[in-house]
């Protein structure tokens, strides 16, 4: 088969049996880690080492030191690649918040203006054909709600 790579042979020989031995018993104290500890290590930028750029261009495994075997097989200089920038964080535009909640303000009051009032509802009423005994009595029991 294959030679194994060089990490491999950095990494200790387990067996069946002593894997679970040679792990640390977990207590629940400590897996529960504090939001403090948790945004600490999510700001916290990480120190990963990325292959060298002919490695990159060739689309090749890069064994990572310096020189990687790779480059020094093909005699070229090894050059470390760099970590790409951070993307910015979209953040919602203030601007644009203030303009949505105007309009949203716009909004409620063209609603309400759209309301009817009592007084134009008993104007409609009034417009209305209807027997005249009907209309009477109908706008006097009207007239006395809106006194009450």
């Amino acid at each position: 088969m294959s030679s194994p790579t060089p990490h491999e042979d950095q990494l200790p020989a387990l067996s069946p049996t002593s894997t679970n031995a040679s792990l640390p018993a977990l207590s629940p104290t400590s897996t529960n880690t504090s939001s403090a500890d948790h945004e600490q290590q999510r700001n916290t930028p990480s120190k990963r080492i990325l292959s060298c750029i002919l490695c990159q261009q060739r689309k090749k495994k890069c064994d990572k030191k310096t020189p990687c075997s790779n480059c020094t097989r093909l005699g070229a200089v090894c050059t470390p690649s760099k970590p790409a920038t951070p993307r910015k964080r979209r953040r919602p535009n203030q601007e644009l918040l203030e303009r949505l909640s105007r309009c949203e303000e716009l909004l409620r009051h063209c609603t309400c203006a759209r309301l009817p009032t009592p007084e134009s509802v008993l104007d409609q009423f009034q417009q209305l054909p209807v027997h005249s005994e009907e209309k009477k009595s109908l706008g006097q029991e009207m007239s006395s709600k809106e006194t009450n």
